[in-house]
């Protein structure tokens, strides 16, 4: 019997660590009437599973490290029981497939991920559907470009979206979201990133329960009964998002409860019930937002802390704020916010107009008791009354006041673009018509 010698033995160690793990990894094709199932106990870690057009009727659990791709119109319907897919395992991929008809239990979803990190779903369509995607206690995994809908029932009796409890790090972009309960529920979970998304016609747009550093931007939550609902949690940023027509009789644009850290900025929060809401919110950032065309633009409960509001246009509200609670002030120091009510003038020239800006009028106040008074808005009563609380300071009952108020309403990044774009047009336009005006010219000379 031969030996190998030390350094030979070594070298051989080494190069057998070079040798890629997938190296025989196979690809399956499952047709039409075979089973999705028997081809995954099949399979081995790192092989794929190509799935043909066709219906297949069957749970399936994904147990090692596979993708699984649906080709257009491979459908997996799990029969209204349980949970169409079941995955346990790491690093798989579903892509492509249509899933439908999960069971109705409280945890029972179209894709349920337990215990599992880095898997990537994507483009796929769930329907009809307790909850769409439900991750628990699972890491870093990438949910992009799906589209969910639950049942046709009442939105207390549907899942949510996507559900994620415990676990984190995870990426949601792009994923279209309608007729659930919640959109996407956070719940006890932490560092996740979710871009993009677009949810609608459901309870709330996305739910924050018990969950801390979540990045949200660029997302559309419109025509829910509230759009975000965040709930004992803490550094939550709101950037660039769109928060449109929540005018549910007790729905509001953005809900803050309980929470701490909080930044909102360059949102559009628009044709709400209630635009913004705090109520015992503490480290509240808020700038550079348009809060407009909402019944309440902003509204104030309970005890707030050390919250800053600067550079918001506040225009078109039906009421400018309802307050209740302690007294607050409505700037960081240097520049307060836009407020189309504002009477005052800038003899400065500095863009701050010279009086404060006095919000939760004793009109406004008044509203939270007696919701009939609505009728008189802007009536010359009301006007004639605002104006001399205005001169006289001491009839407001409450004391939650902008002090550094402008006269312009600020100009915001998204309009920024858009009217760049406009610029544009018109310029191109004008090139190409000057360019065909000499083209014209010139062939007219020759003939």
């Amino acid at each position: 019997m031969w030996r190998l010698t030390r350094p030979f033995a070594i070298y051989f160690f080494l190069l057998l660590l070079l040798v890629p793990i997938n190296t025989y990894a196979e690809e399956f094709k499952v047709e039409a009437g075979q089973s999705i199932q028997r081809a995954v106990d099949s399979s081995r870690n790192g092989d794929t599973i190509l799935i043909s057009p066709g219906l297949y009727k069957e749970s399936v659990m994904i147990n090692k490290e596979v993708s699984i791709k649906g080709e257009k119109g491979a459908i997996i319907d799990g029969g209204g029981r349980g949970n169409v897919i079941i995955v346990t395992a790491s690093n798989i991929v579903i892509d492509g497939l249509t899933i439908q008809n999960s069971g109705s239990g409280q945890e029972d979803s179209g894709i349920h991920i337990k215990k599992a990190d880095r898997n990537v779903i994507q483009n796929n369509i769930l329907k009809n559907v307790q909850n769409g995607i439900y991750l628990a206690n699972s890491n870093e995994n990438k949910l992009l470009g799906n589209s969910i809908t639950s049942n046709k029932s009442h939105f207390s009796k549907r899942g949510n979206g996507i559900h994620i409890f415990k676990g984190g790090g995870h990426f949601l972009k792009g994923n279209e979201i309608e007729s659930v309960q919640d959109g996407i529920y956070f719940d006890f979970t932490s560092g996740i990133q979710v871009s993009e998304n677009h949810v609608g016609e459901s309870r709330y747009g996305m739910h924050f329960m018990f969950s801390d550093e979540i990045l949200a931007e660029r997302n559309h939550v419109e025509k829910n009964v509230t759009g975000f609902m965040v709930m004992d949690s803490a550094h939550i940023d709101f950037i660039q998002n769109k928060v449109t027509d929540h005018f549910h009789f007790r729905g509001y644009g953005i809900l803050i409860y309980e929470t701490k850290n909080v930044l909102v900025e360059g949102n559009e929060i628009l044709r709400n019930s209630t635009g913004l809401s705090l109520e015992y919110g503490v480290n509240t950032s808020i700038k550079r937002n348009q809060i407009a065309a909402n019944q309440v633009g902003l509204e104030f409960m309970g005890k707030n802390e050390n919250n800053t509001f600067s550079e918001n246009n506040f225009i078109g509200n039906v009421v400018q704020s309802k307050i209740s609670g302690e007294d607050m002030r409505l700037d960081d120091g240097v520049k307060g916010n836009y407020w189309d009510d504002y009477s005052s003038f800038d003899l400065s020239g500095d863009g701050v107009g010279e009086e404060a800006y006095k919000a939760g009028s004793l009109y406004d106040r008044l509203l939270r008791k007696q919701p009939y008074w609505q009728f008189f808005f802007e009536s010359p009563s009301i006007k004639l009354w605002t104006k001399a609380e205005a001169l006289f300071p001491s009839f407001g009952a409450a004391d939650v006041y902008d002090a550094r108020p402008l006269v312009e309403p600020v100009t915001m990044f998204q309009e920024t673009e858009q009217h760049s774009k406009d610029r544009l047009m018109p310029g191109l336009i004008g090139i190409l018509f000057v360019v065909f005006s000499i083209f014209v010219i010139v062939k007219g000379r020759k003939l």
